[in-house]
């Protein structure tokens, strides 16, 4: 997509009016996936590839026989290896219909869906925890997809809880 130089995606002021500063916030925000409006969505540019929880597809009443048998390996920031299957999805946003690989992953996580770099990138997307929003170059010129920060705080805090009491020696 060719747009004229004064379509440059920028992040002003402006952007951060209803954000609470300082925040150390992730950027999620609730899209639909595959015709079904998904929350807890984390847009994550530190991930190499997009998830879904194996559970999430449940809820959304999507057939295992439409995750791809093809496996690969996982391997998360704690170096915990885990196998995942594939599924292509479709992804709405602001007017733009895509569709996108998925490894699915089944693990319960604070986040329903991870959109990774290859969402962002394939999207032409800038994300900014910032700013707690995205802008991406659309046909029509730049698009704002705004952040949910008190749900990434909500998500954040409830993942800080402890899920099974600990035994003292």
């Amino acid at each position: 997509m060719n747009l004229p130089k004064e379509y440059g995606v920028t992040f002003d002021d402006e952007d951060m009016n209803n954000i609470r500063d300082p925040n150390h916030d992730s950027l999620v925000m609730p899209q639909y996936v595959a015709n079904c409006f998904v929350s807890r969505i984390q847009v994550d540019n530190g991930s190499s590839v997009n998830n879904i929880q194996l559970e999430t597809l449940k809820r959304m009443n999507i057939p295992e026989s439409e995750i791809v048998s093809k496996s690969s390996v996982y391997v998360g920031f704690s170096r915990e290896a885990k196998s995942t299957l594939e599924i292509k999805l479709r992804v709405y946003v602001k007017g733009v219909n895509s569709i996108h690989n998925f490894c699915v992953i089944d693990v319960l996580t604070s986040f329903s869906v991870i959109l990774g770099r290859p969402w962002i990138h394939d999207m032409k997307e800038v994300p900014s925890t910032y700013h707690q929003c995205i802008k991406m170059l659309a046909p029509w010129g730049i698009v704002k997809i705004q952040g949910d920060q008190q749900e990434a705080k909500d998500y954040y805090a409830s993942s800080m809880k402890p899920t099974a009491k600990s035994t003292q020696a």
